[in-house]
């Protein structure tokens, strides 16, 4: 998915056109998508309706719209392959447009998913219960003045999970995706199938440190590359994605393992697994051969 660095550089962009900017029409290619929270068709949701300045929320972005009978939000969540595209009508537009929405300033805003497993929703102003993940947001991990390491440590201990696991977690932590999870836990030097319980203090800060460290770097990076809107940045991740390639620490082969679901890329050398192996040697049992 688009994390929060990539999230944070397409929103001041978006923010310099489309505010104040007026829906003339919307055409909806890809419906699995869409989800109305409210009633009524795609057309008369939308045309007519004025948007208003884009922000973040964990990994939704919300449009307010307003020049209706009652003031309503859109909210994207592009998940893994989910991206925003700026364009005159006249540009092709690619086979992986899902919703298009014509401005009134003459340019479309184009959601595009070639895996259709983002959503476009459509809900009553602020009533964010009605989105799953989106009412209960995580605490803000480039909030220097909320994300302490006091208060991180009092978060860990309320974890039962695997520190990956517990990572992508956005009603814990505002917010990391799977490529993010995997650089910090490399900067780190912890194993992603690692117990949060088993964690020491110093390991805990480590972490903390990291989280900071790493998210703050790529979304500075991402920042200066200055990369069109559609485009999603990640050539200078150190260990997400690959998989045989020497680590850049210790030049050991990055390996890919299955967490609860998620793949992780680590670097089995920098990040040992502290946890004991679940394998049983028969032979080593008295009276089993």
């Amino acid at each position: 998915m688009p994390e929060r660095p990539d999230l944070e550089y397409v929103i001041p962009l978006l923010n310099a056109e489309i505010p104040g900017q007026t829906i003339t029409d919307v055409v909806v290619k890809k419906p699995i998508v869409l989800r109305l929270a409210v009633p009524g068709q795609p057309k008369e949701l939308f045309v007519g309706r004025t948007l208003g300045k884009v922000t973040r929320r964990a990994h939704f972005l919300v449009f307010p719209m307003t020049g209706g009978p009652e003031l309503l939000d859109l909210v994207v969540a592009p998940m893994l392959a989910g991206k925003f595209a700026l364009e005159a009508p006249s540009e092709k537009s690619g086979a992986d447009v899902a919703v298009t929405w014509t401005l009134s300033g003459g340019s479309e805003l184009r959601y595009r998913d070639d895996v259709q497993m983002g959503k476009v929703y459509v809900i009553p102003h602020d009533d964010y219960k009605v989105v799953p993940g989106l009412e209960k947001i995580g605490i803000d991990v480039l909030d220097s003045k909320k994300f302490t390491k006091a208060a991180f440590r009092a978060l860990v201990k309320t974890r039962r999970d695997q520190v990956k696991v517990f990572m992508l977690d956005k009603s814990a932590l505002d917010a990391m995706g799977n490529a993010y999870a995997d650089e910090v836990l490399f900067e780190a030097g912890l194993h992603p199938k690692t117990m949060t319980r088993s964690l020491a203090d110093d390991d805990v800060d480590r972490l903390h440190d990291a989280i900071v460290k790493v998210l703050s770097s790529a979304r500075a990076e991402v920042a200066r590359r200055k990369a069109p809107m559609d485009e999603k940045v990640r050539d200078f991740l150190k260990v997400r994605n690959r998989h045989g390639e020497p680590c850049p620490r210790c030049g050991t082969k990055i390996r890919k393992a299955g967490v609860h679901g998620h793949d992780a890329f680590f670097c089995p050398q920098c990040q040992q697994e502290t946890r004991k192996s679940s394998i049983v040697d028969w032979r080593k049992i008295p009276g089993k051969e």
